[in-house]
């Protein structure tokens, strides 16, 4: 389309150098008067063809302007990847000594700190190691909210330069990339609120996942000393420590 209207530019431009350059003919005498006169219709003629071509110029030309204003850009490349951001508000719990979903051995870390129904063989230091990593890792949760929290000065920032060119936008190019940016910066938003629904699916796992592994550990110990017995010394003919003498029938004991 731009070269079309380039074409037309560069015929109307020649139709008005052709009618620049028109020498008006000579016609015969008019009235008797001179040998030669020249007919003031011709003038008027040229004087209308002159004006419209002019005309045409003019129009072509603003239709060029519009055109390079709309495929003019200038509003791309203001946003900015929050991976490093992401990364960091990952790596949070972690620092903080809990047990995190970046962990690479997530798995296998989460079975040695919640082993389930088995007898702990020192439960008090088994129970404070879990009661340790749980309170890490919600501290942790903590502070990656508070991390997000504490960028919302810099997203508003972004924000009012978004509105700002939206607003100064002077061709279609221009507008589209603004809306380009800013539906960028929703999906970067929605990404920021998947990492702390994330944060927080891992704070209440570990959370329920202490609270489970205690139960069955204590139904473990139950069920073990259950089954080899209770072993209570006992000996005939022994006074009982409270004093309680053994039970004697017919005379003997």
């Amino acid at each position: 389309m731009k070269a079309s209207l380039l074409r037309r530019t560069t015929l109307a431009c020649a139709l008005v150098g052709l009618g620049l350059g028109v020498v008006p003919r000579p016609a015969n005498a008019v009235l008797g008067v001179g040998d030669t006169v020249f007919d003031p219709t011709m003038y008027g003629t040229q004087l209308l063809q002159l004006q419209q071509a002019t005309s045409t110029v003019t129009n072509l030309a603003q239709q060029l302007q519009v055109m390079i204003q709309n495929t003019t850009g200038g509003g791309a490349g203001v946003w900015q990847s929050s991976q490093s951001m992401l990364d960091e508000l990952g790596g949070l719990i972690q620092q903080q000594g809990g047990l995190s979903y970046t962990l690479s051995n997530l798995q296998s870390q989460f079975q040695q700190q919640f082993p389930g129904y088995t007898v702990p063989q020192n439960p008090d230091q088994q129970e404070a190691r879990n009661i340790a990593t749980t309170l890490n890792t919600l501290n942790g949760t903590l502070a990656d909210a508070q991390s997000q929290a504490q960028n919302f000065a810099n997203e508003q920032a972004q924000f009012a330069r978004l509105e700002g060119m939206n607003r100064t936008a002077t061709g279609r190019l221009q507008a589209i990339q603004v809306g380009n940016e800013i539906a960028l910066q929703q999906a970067q938003q929605i990404q920021m609120l998947r990492q702390l629904v994330v944060a927080m699916i891992n704070a209440q796992n570990v959370t329920a996942a202490n609270a489970v592994n205690r139960q069955a550990a204590e139904d473990a110990s139950t069920q073990q000393w259950l089954t080899a017995g209770p072993t209570v010394p006992f000996q005939s003919g022994v006074a009982s420590p409270i004093g309680i003498r053994p039970l004697t029938i017919g005379g003997h004991q």
